[in-house]
């Protein structure tokens, strides 16, 4: 684990610093790198920050990765190249484990599944019931991509059927939806790639370069602006229900207000710090 980078991901405007001991960290330095990251998760939550780590999966160095990170009581443990409930069942019994071993209030930690491949993604609904732990997954960029053999491009089409079935698996399941990140590394390409999120219903997503946060945060957060004219259009609807209009020019359609509408509610959910309704996940869940 890099010092400077935990310092950047933790001053960096996430909303949850997700800690790498599976690609990021190679396995001859992942003993020197646990207890090291049980002890971030206590900066993080200085700082406000939600506290997660990402671990082997339970097969191989994930047994040894969760003993060595639970003394600093991660918030979320993120559990990589998820296919089967049974993977979460075995996770959520070693988490309990250790839970009580340390004195960690019992069903404290959640759990993150992270689908790479088209067979997780089949299974996905089985997946986020298997454990009341799991309030949120994450959807993976590039190895699905070579699950399903698919050309990689800036504008991501090649993945568009399967964020939209992730999404709609996650929303079913009530369960926060993290979008895949943008591995292109251009702000531009970012920028369209978070509008096509928003379009399709997405509230939470993963970044991988620290200066895409920013950009993240300010399309995912409704700004002052957008909540003033989604108040007037409303109010404009309803001015419209009660004398209708002929001229179609000047006409709102129902999209637009109910769009408006669940911007209000995203607006004002983010005000309370409270989670929205189950359709509109807290944006808080962004990760990097």
């Amino acid at each position: 684990m890099d010092g400077d980078a935990q310092r950047v991901a933790i001053d960096g405007g996430a909303d949850v610093v997700v800690a790498d001991l599976e690609e990021f960290t190679a396995a001859a330095d992942r003993p020197a790198a646990r207890p090291r990251i049980a002890a971030l998760m206590a900066q993080c939550r200085q700082r406000g920050v939600v506290a997660a780590v990402r671990i082997n999966k339970m097969d191989g160095d994930g047994g040894a990765d969760l003993v060595g990170v639970m003394p600093g009581s991660p918030d979320v443990v993120f559990l990589p190249q998820v296919e089967a409930p049974c993977q979460i069942v075995a996770l959520d019994d070693a988490i309990g484990a250790l839970e009580a071993a340390h004195g960690i209030p019992p069903g404290s930690t959640e759990i993150a599944p992270t689908i790479e491949s088209a067979t997780g993604l089949l299974a996905l609904g089985a997946i986020l019931r298997a454990s009341p732990r799991i309030k949120a997954c994450l959807l993976a960029a590039e190895d699905l991509a070579a699950s399903l053999g698919a050309e990689r491009g800036p504008d991501g089409i090649e993945l568009l059927h399967a964020r939209g079935r992730f999404l709609l698996e996650c929303v079913a399941a009530g369960c926060v939806a993290i979008d895949c990140p943008c591995t292109f590394r251009a702000i531009a390409t970012l920028e369209a790639d978070l509008q096509l999120a928003r379009r399709l219903g997405f509230k939470a997503k993963c970044v991988v370069f620290p200066e895409h946060v920013a950009a993240l945060n300010l399309a995912f957060t409704p700004s002052d602006e957008a909540v003033r004219a989604a108040r007037e259009l409303r109010a404009a609807y309803e001015t419209q229900r009660r004398n209708p209009i002929a001229d179609a020019g000047l006409w709102i359609d129902a999209p637009r207000y109910h769009n408006a509408g669940r911007l209000l509610e995203r607006h004002e959910a983010l005000c309370r710090g409270t989670p929205p309704t189950i359709d509109q996940p807290d944006s808080s869940t962004r990760t990097s």
